[in-house]
This record gives structure tokens, C-alpha cells and sequence, in this order.
């Protein structure tokens, strides 16, 4: 391994597949690019594929096993896990997800990052652009912080919060109330019959 970051740019592990001879590698993975920005994404898409061949070639040197290794798929196109996030009436925050606090308009509950930190509050106001009205936000895209969104990126997170903001938009609709105005409880109520966790400030 320390060899292999000496000598690759951008040396990672492989994990298990699913035959005894495959492998899967989850990168590689680069920071410092706007994804919104065509030429950058065209450099990472050529910079990924060559790494990758480096990455290959390093293997096939260095680890017994891979002497006859070939690359058998790679995925169609580039994966973005940072890119526009919502302004919103709330946010959540690193400090905040830490804290345990329940906040009143919790739409719902993300497990945490570690056992030794409470499971995390998701507010509504997440959701809702601080300015633009008749819109809902749901998965990574929503109200946060960089640090709180690598793991509200999530599927579960993403699960959490488009189900929330299915049932907001729902009920926004037929009462003709725009979503900022809603009454949050009645989201709440909504999303409880459906099955979703919210649990209540005072009594956690």
C-alpha cells in the first residue's frame, strides 16, 4: 500500500465482487472541479480513465494475483457527490447533526455517522428555499453544509427526504397553502400515518 501511493497518483484498495476473480474499485476519487462546468468534467472523465490504466499497470507489477488482471467495466459516466446545494430557510450544519437536538419541524431521522453520536434531526426547513416559492428540495441537493452532506447524500437520506417533501407537496396542493406556510405539524401527522420516524421534541 505505501508503495503503491509512491508510485500511483491516486492509489486505492480494491473490495470484493461478486466471483471469486473480480474485484471492484470505488474511485478514483478527485476533489477541486465544478461539475457544473463542461471542460472540468471533460478533464475528470480523461484524468479517471488514464488513472485507472496507471492503476492497472501498478497491480499487475505489485500484487500477486492480478499478474493477468484486465478491466472488465467502468461506469458509463462520472459519479458527482458535491455540487449545488440549496439556500435554505433552514440548514443543517456539522455542529448541529452532533448535538442530538430534535428540531420541531423534524420531517424525519438519519442514523448518525457513529455510535457514539444521536441519530440526526432532519428539519423541513431543509427542504424549502429561503426565497423561491411553490418549491421543495429533497435528496443531496437540500439545505446543508458540506460536512452534513456527505452522508444526507445517502440513499436512506434521499429516501427520507423526497418522501417528505412528496407528502409536503401533496398536502401544499389541495389546501392551496404555499409550502413555507404550511403548518408543519400537519406534515408530520401525514408522514406518521405513512410510517415515517418523528418523534416528538419534549419526549424524544
Amino acid at each position: 500500500m505505501r508503495r503503491g501511493r509512491e508510485q500511483t497518483k491516486h492509489f486505492i484498495l480494491p473490495f470484493a465482487g461478486w466471483r471469486n476473480d473480480v474485484v471492484v474499485f470505488m474511485g478514483p476519487r478527485f476533489s477541486g472541479f465544478d461539475v457544473l462546468n463542461v471542460d472540468d468534467l471533460t478533464t475528470l472523465e480523461i484524468l479517471s480513465r488514464e488513472s485507472l490504466v496507471e492503476l492497472l499497470n501498478y497491480y499487475r507489477g505489485n500484487a500477486p494475483g492480478f499478474e493477468e488482471a484486465w478491466i472488465m467495466l467502468t461506469a458509463p459516466q462520472l459519479g458527482a457527490r458535491h455540487s449545488r446545494r440549496l439556500v435554505g430557510a433552514g440548514k443543517m450544519t456539522g455542529p448541529g447533526t452532533k448535538s442530538g437536538e430534535i428540531f420541531a419541524d423534524e420531517i424525519g431521522v438519519s442514523p448518525s455517522l457513529s455510535p457514539n453520536i444521536p441519530d440526526v434531526s432532519v428539519p423541513y426547513g431543509s427542504l424549502v428555499p429561503a426565497k423561491t416559492d411553490n418549491l421543495l428540495v429533497a435528496g443531496r441537493h437540500i439545505s446543508t453544509d458540506a460536512q452534513t452532506h456527505t452522508f444526507m447524500r445517502e440513499i436512506p437520506q434521499c429516501w427520507l427526504t423526497g418522501h417528505a417533501a412528496g407528502v409536503a407537496a401533496a398536502l401544499s396542493a389541495n389546501a392551496g397553502v404555499a409550502p413555507r406556510k404550511m403548518d408543519v405539524t400537519e406534515i408530520q401527522k401525514a408522514l406518521k400515518k405513512q410510517g415515517a420516524l418523528i418523534r416528538d421534541t419534549e419526549t424524544g
